[in-house]
């Protein structure tokens, strides 16, 4: 079965040392747990500076073209703004990602207006991950309040990252049941039959394979969607078809 990873990323890792850091790196962990291609994005665009970070993605993803796609991440300091956006969609970005959290803004800052108009205009989508990681240590940005920024934007297509069990299992099943233009990345999912349960209650059209790599270990989220109890279809859909329709 193809698999699609639409959350990975490289590069060093400021809070604790990773065994894997390097886009070589990536691609071997892809390789050795049979991921074919994956969205991905450089750590220094995240906790360094962003148009550095955008430099080093895109040279990955043409260094290993065919196995990555370049997902870019923009803040409103160093000149971050649609425009700039547009360049990078140009330059071949498939995805842009927002970390209010670590760039220190807020959703409701009119930038991310303009980021979200300016991705649907070069249709790409908005992935905005509640967390960066499946760790307690980082506080989780609040569901509630990206779906405003989701609903504001019903042109968009986003991604949302992140959200785990119980009360962020609730808040997300509310979110996509109104809001149609999200998707739901599930490398943070957990809980007893989550991923069957969250196909019983949104269908499997609009959840996504991702693994976290390398800041998680690939295997745990390909195990997650080999067992779980859903349809082979909607296996295939979940691992590979749906981000592909959104990316290729």
């Amino acid at each position: 079965m193809k698999r699609f990873d639409s959350n990975a990323c490289f590069g060093h890792f400021p809070y604790w040392s990773v065994p894997h850091r390097t886009a070589d790196d990536l691609v071997s962990l892809m390789d050795r747990h049979g991921i074919e291609r994956a969205v991905c994005l450089s750590l220094r665009g995240l906790f360094v500076d962003w148009r550095r970070g955008n430099e080093e993605t895109l040279a990955a993803a043409a260094r290993h073209r065919g196995r990555l796609v370049p997902a870019v991440t923009i803040s409103p300091f160093l000149g971050g703004n649609g425009d700039e956006l547009r360049r990078l969609i140009r330059a071949g970005a498939r995805m842009v990602r927002l970390y209010p959290s670590f760039h220190n803004y807020r959703l409701d800052d009119p930038f991310v207006d303009d980021i979200c108009a300016s991705a649907a205009e070069g249709g790409v989508p908005v992935m905005i991950p509640t967390r960066i990681m499946m760790n307690w240590r980082f506080a989780p940005l609040s569901i509630d309040a990206v779906g405003v920024v989701i609903e504001r934007h019903p042109a968009t297509r986003f991604i949302l990252s992140g959200p785990n069990y119980l009360v962020e299992y609730q808040a997300l099943v509310r979110l996509m049941k109104r809001s149609p233009n999200v998707s739901y990345e599930l490398s943070c999912l957990q809980g007893f039959h989550a991923v069957r349960n969250l196909v019983d209650e949104i269908g499997a059209e609009r959840i996504l394979f991702g693994t976290g790599a390398v800041l998680q270990y690939p295997a745990c989220n390909v195990a997650k969607l080999e067992n779980a109890d859903v349809t082979e279809e909607q296996r295939r859909a979940i691992a590979c078809d749906n981000i592909a329709r959104w990316v290729n």
